[in-house]
Formats: structure tokens, C-alpha cells, sequence
């Protein structure tokens, strides 16, 4: 399965067989795929925790806000990876958290190499993560970036594909607002920063 292909049938799953187990080393070539993220100054903020303890992962879906779509995900994964942010380790600039950017790569990572493996997973975020920190050890300067409970897909069971905007509405040449069409002949866009066009604002 070739990069292009990956991301187009990857969906967002939830429902796992039970009786198919996902392997060690499965999560390791998963987490591989993490750790060889880009990130900021090739500072790799994140930390992994595996976890396969059915006690434990109730405990962990005990602590997903209430309503969360994704919780009984938790409860009846074969594993779950958990993503850790450590911003110490990144840097923010103008008010963006480039750690967490980085984070946010890495977990687009385990959801591509999750799928190419067969492996069935969904990103959670919308959790308590002090409670996660208290049950996992983890020290209150750094954050709980995602959850990604790991199963094979239950038999039969295939999420519609959701509508994405077309990439007229989000994607602009040169200016904010001027589609980018491929392949469409295109007019100079004259921009008023322009040097040459300073002295002649009046003409």
C-alpha cells in the first residue's frame, strides 16, 4: 500500500474483534513510525507509554470526558498507545506551541502506520489528562497529547467516509481568497508590497 493510498482509506475506528490480539511487535514497527517524526530542532518532545492491562484501561476510559465517542474503544482494545507531550523539550513562538505541532505529527504517524498494518485505531484527546497522569506516572510538566487505542477492525464493520472540503474553499495562490486551481491559466497577482509599486500608489 503506497503513501497516497494509506491516506485515503484510513478511517477512524472503533469497534475491535476481540478475539484477534495485536502483537508486540506490531506496536513496535507503529511506534517506530513515531519516533522517526520530524519535529522542531529535531527536539522529538513526545514520550510512549503501551498499555494492555484490561483494569488499566478501564481506569483510563474512566477518566475520557463524558459522551466521548471513543470510550468504549478504550475499554475493549487490544492495546493502547499513549502520547506524551513534553514541552520542555519544544518551544513556542508568537503563541504556538511548536511541541505540540511536533506531537501532532507523530500521532498522524502511529494513524498512517497503524492502517498500512491492518490495525484499526482512533485518535482521543477530549480526556482528563491529570487523571491519565495520576494512573500512568507520568510528571505534571508534561501533557497528554492523545490516546490511541490499537485492535484489528470488527468483521463487517466500515465507517462511511466523512466529506472533506474541496481544495477551492481551502487552498489559495499567492493571496488569501484567489482559489488554486491546477492548471488554470493565472494572471500575475500585483501585490501592494510590491517595490516597484510604492511610487506609483496614486497613478
Amino acid at each position: 500500500m503506497d503513501v497516497r493510498e494509506t491516506i485515503e482509506k484510513r478511517r477512524s475506528i472503533r469497534r475491535y474483534d476481540s478475539d484477534r490480539a495485536v502483537s508486540d511487535e506490531t506496536i513496535a514497527t507503529i511506534l517506530e513510525a513515531a519516533r522517526l517524526s520530524p519535529s522542531w530542532k529535531n527536539g522529538q518532545p513526545w514520550r510512549f507509554i503501551v498499555v494492555r492491562s484490561p483494569d488499566l484501561l478501564d481506569s483510563i476510559a474512566d477518566n475520557l470526558v463524558e459522551g466521548n465517542s471513543a470510550t468504549r474503544a478504550v475499554r475493549t482494545c487490544s492495546a493502547l498507545i499513549v502520547l506524551i507531550g513534553v514541552p520542555s523539550e519544544g518551544a513556542v513562538h508568537e503563541g504556538k506551541a511548536f511541541w505540540l505541532v511536533d506531537c501532532g505529527i507523530a500521532g498522524e504517524h502511529i494513524h498512517l502506520q497503524a492502517h498500512e498494518l491492518g490495525i484499526g485505531t482512533v485518535w482521543v484527546s477530549w480526556v482528563s489528562g491529570a487523571g491519565v497522569r495520576s494512573l500512568l506516572g507520568v510528571p505534571d510538566d508534561m501533557d497528554i497529547v492523545g490516546l490511541f487505542p490499537l485492535g484489528y477492525p470488527e468483521r463487517g464493520h466500515e465507517p462511511k467516509p466523512r466529506g472533506r472540503k474541496p481544495l477551492t474553499e481551502i487552498a489559495s495562490y499567492e493571496r488569501m481568497g484567489v482559489p488554486f486551481e491546477p492548471g488554470r491559466e493565472r494572471r500575475p497577482i500585483i501585490h501592494a508590497g510590491t517595490p516597484w509599486l510604492r511610487g506609483a500608489a496614486g497613478r
